[in-house]
């Protein structure tokens, strides 16, 4: 084979897979990760082939393994995310991730070889590494103007689902697009520094002005957190490191005078304008921030059951629900599968050796640019520049977690950074000595039996693992987008998923048929029974086939309980009640006992059971331990009307408005509106009736109880004229209207006293 047609095509391929933070496939499951993901590991793995050739055709190509411990380091990470997968709670998640992360040991796996990737390219070349990073620049330059063009209203490449407010341009969430864009921004930086020529200098330059301009429209305040934070202590080191007494001087001048400011900003910061960056950037009492504290409390409780090797790589969930503090139910109400701190995730999820590994990694990421400036293969101000990427990137790191291009820059980065150790460790940078041939290999015909191996094993690879589960991922989303239209389509494409092979993320599939099956049972009548029946069953069947790969996941057990509850309502009427539902819940409050979402469930069934007394008393804990759910007033009031205890009922609603619940439709408080006619209080009446108009202008059934409460309250005109305009827009109304109408005008008016 011809090595330099292999090296070129090597490095093609690395640099497409640059490309992955601008694709969004809009047919896919959580399209905004799982195209960058699916497309990424495909450039990889097409390039692996070609990288087992060089590896065993040109030994100068081959990674330093001697005195080299960034290597090491990457290759111990690896094995050890893949110990604590094997040993954690969920073996499989761990292994492969899920749609909605693309995260796990695989993923991993193809990160490590982008970091070798880069030191080959690097060993080709100078030329090579330089391109390769401007063409890392250029991706990024892409995202960014998609960004700004968003923001200004001006044509983009896909929807951006922040705007207008924040700006996540082809990533889909503006905290991403901050954690995205430092290592450019600082790279530009380092290229304006080291290039000659001014208009060069200028272009690098108003590059990183631009990714700067991009991360504040982000609005990600970790970012800036970093820019700021990782700025200072890499001005700091400039300033230590310069030989020049007076920017000595007047750089600990200002350094200190930095710092006494921030300090007094950070004192006294509840007098700063609401809303202002300083504010956001000093504030730390906050709910955004009293979430994330509250977060990592959980994590470290956590930490101490699996302390070595941790619950495995992407299984956090496991912690958040087991330890899951109700204290955060104030500020966030999500499920969380991270704690928002990536070295805590690492820390929690890999144990003390993974977190052990990956510290290392990043102090010899440092010692790698600190070591190229004593050497001389870095200037100050270029060592000071790549130090603050580095710091800048785990400063935001710590209030975030990593994503697909996020994760991209960094070991980008990383392969960068292990260049700069090779580099800087020879004595003459420049002409590299030439390492001796390599007899095993020195035949020919070797390497293209690696590389045709190679090829073999890259087909399967991304048949197997990205082809068939795009698939799936885009089959679920098919099936979940037609299951409020037309639920025998939705059917068909959720067995169509089912039958694939190699679906990574049962649990993600069976969910979402789950959700279907449960929306379809509640909603289902006679003509469509059998089908509902055919789908709760099949439902049943693929939540069991994900819990036994991961059992451990309570959202699983609630929708198996949820689906087995559902099962015996036909036509909106309870006929039957299956006790598993019982079992399978009470999994769920296990794996989760502090969150409410499984207790609900429970409510229901025990409601279904016709026990009264225990649903009452599981909602009364509820609400001392969540005190601000006003929706569970709304519950203990409709298990108090299912008693008849319509006065208690009616208090509750009462109280729960007073505590600012809100209705989420007509029907939910079409009684109330009743009892309040039927006690002739029409003033509470009308009130619930005309908020509610506001948020349903189409509902007929509001305004026709309107008319007949304006009837009963003797505000004849109102009533009629109301009448009138519900029979122009809903004609099938019209006897009903009329009869109001007629009834009204053969009334006699009432006579003032």
């Amino acid at each position: 084979m011809n090595k330099k047609f292999v090296a070129i095509s090597f490095f093609i391929l690395v640099c497409l897979s640059l490309l992955s933070p601008l694709w969004v496939f809009k047919d896919l499951l959580f399209p905004y990760v799982t195209s960058k993901a699916f497309y990424f590991r495909i450039c990889i793995e097409l390039a692996l082939p070609f990288y087992l050739y060089l590896l065993a055709a040109r030994p100068e190509l081959r990674p330093s393994w001697k005195k080299q411990p960034l290597n090491w380091l990457m290759v111990a990470f690896l094995l050890l995310n893949l110990i604590s997968a094997l040993s954690g709670v969920a073996v499989v998640r761990s292994l492969w991730g899920n749609f909605e992360r693309m995260g796990g040991v695989y993923y991993l796996a193809h990160l490590i070889l982008l970091y070798f990737y880069v030191l080959m390219i690097a060993q080709m070349g100078g030329s090579y590494l330089k391109r390769f990073l401007q063409i890392f620049l250029a991706a990024a330059m892409i995202v960014t103007i998609n960004g700004i063009f968003g923001k200004l209203g001006l044509p983009i490449l896909v929807q951006d689902p922040s705007l207008p407010a924040r700006v996540s341009s082809t990533l889909g969430n503006p905290i991403y697009v901050g954690s995205f864009l430092i290592v450019p921004l600082f790279l530009s930086v380092y290229f304006a520094l080291q290039a000659e020529e001014n208009y060069k200098k200028i272009l690098y330059y108003l590059s990183a002005l631009l990714f700067l301009i991009c991360i504040f429209l982000s609005g990600t305040r970790g970012a800036l957190v970093g820019l700021v934070g990782g700025g200072f202590l890499a001005g700091a080191a400039y300033v230590f490191l310069n030989s020049n007494r007076k920017i000595k001087l007047w750089g600990s001048a200002l350094v200190l005078s930095f710092a006494v400011i921030a300090g007094i900003g950070f004192t006294y910061s509840n007098h700063l304008p609401e809303g202002s960056v300083v504010k956001r950037l000093l504030t730390l009492k906050d709910s955004n921030t009293e979430a994330r504290l509250i977060q990592w409390g959980v994590a470290l409780k956590g930490y101490k059951d699996h302390p070595l090797f941790g619950v495995g790589s992407e299984n956090y969930y496991f912690i958040a629900n087991k330890y899951y503090n109700p204290a955060i139910y104030n500020y966030d109400r999500s499920w969380f599968d991270k704690p928002h701190n990536y070295l805590i995730e690492v820390l929690v999820t890999t144990g003390a050796f993974g977190f052990a590994a990956y510290l290392g990694l990043l102090v010899f990421l440092g010692v790698a640019l600190y070591r190229g400036f004593k050497n001389g293969f870095l200037s100050l101000a270029e060592f000071c520049v790549l130090l603050a990427a580095l710091l800048v990137y785990q400063i935001q790191n710590l209030t975030v977690f990593d994503t697909v291009p996020a994760s991209l820059t960094f070991y980008c980065f990383a392969g960068f950074a292990g260049y700069i150790w090779d580099a800087s460790s020879t004595v003459n940078i420049k002409s590299k000595p030439e390492r001796k041939k390599n007899i095993l290999f020195a035949d020919n015909g070797f390497p293209t039996a690696v590389f045709s191996v190679g090829l073999l094993v890259m087909a399967y690879l991304i048949y197997a693992t990205n082809i068939v589960p795009m698939e799936v991922g885009k089959r679920i989303n098919y099936g979940f987008a037609y299951s409020s239209v037309d639920q025998a389509k939705a059917d068909g494409y959720f067995q169509d998923a089912f039958s694939l092979p190699f679906n990574f993320d049962q649990t993600e599939s069976a969910a979402k048929y789950a959700e279907f099956a449960q929306a379809f049972g509640r909603t289902s009548t006679p003509a469509n029974q059998a089908l509902a029946t055919k789908v709760e069953n099949e439902a049943i069947d693929a939540l069991n086939n994900a819990l036994a790969v991961e059992p451990t996941y309570p959202i699983l057990w609630q929708n198996l309980a949820g689906v087995y509850l559902y099962k015996g309502v036909q036509d909106g009427k309870v006929i039957s009640y299956d006790p598993r539902a019982q079992d399978a819940i009470q999994k769920a409050i296990d794996l989760s006992p502090g969150r409410e979402e499984a207790y609900l469930t429970q409510v229901q069934i025990y409601g279904v059971q016709g026990k009264i007394s225990q649903a009452e008393d599981v909602i009364k804990t509820l609400m001392q331990r969540f005190p601000k759910d006003s929706s569970l007033y709304f519950m203990l009031a409709n298990l108090y009307r299912s008693d008849n205890k319509i006065p208690d009922a009616v208090k509750l609603m009462e109280q729960a408005q007073l505590n600012g619940y809100q209705f989420a439709s007509y029907s939910d408080m079409q009684w109330l509106v009743a009892y309040y006619a039927g006690q002739k209080q029409y003033d509470k009446a009308m009130a619930l009736l005309l908020a509610q108009a506001q948020k349903e202008p189409g509902n007929y059934d509001l305004f026709s109880d309107t008319v007949k409460v304006y009837a009963m309250e003797g505000q004849k005109d109102q009533a009629i004229n109301l009448a009138k305009q519900i029979m122009s827009a809903d004609p099938t109304r019209a006897k009903e209207m009329q009869a109001i109408i007629d009834s009204l005008s053969q009334a006699q008016p009432a006579v003032k006293k």
